[in-house]
């Protein structure tokens, strides 16, 4: 018996786990690239490429080593955190505008 400690099982962890991809999360590597390469198409130099690329994904790997889908949660709180002007001032019932119908 584990006496209240609770043990995590590797292979669950590892299943419950996000697609990673160098340390971060597979839908900011390609966040990653698609910024690389824009600044790559618009200053037509390569050391651009070479610098920007690394530099965003550092930051990346800085966000996903604590928690690997800090991406995707920073995503559905853009989609769905904000209060609109309305729920603020307390019209509609404090609910947001586009909610009421």
């Amino acid at each position: 018996m584990s006496k209240g400690r609770l043990t995590a099982d590797p292979l669950f962890q590892g299943l419950a786990r996000p697609t990673m991809i160098a340390g971060v999360s597979y839908l900011y590597f390609v966040i990653n690239a698609i910024l690389s390469l824009i600044a790559f198409i618009n200053t037509k130099d390569f050391i651009i490429l070479l610098i920007v690329a690394p530099a965003i994904h550092g930051v990346g790997y800085l966000i996903c080593r604590k928690e690997p889908r800090a991406v995707e949660l920073m995503i559905l709180r853009g989609k769905t955190g904000y209060l609109s002007k309305n729920n603020i001032a307390g019209f509609h019932f404090h609910a947001n505008s586009y909610d009421v119908f």
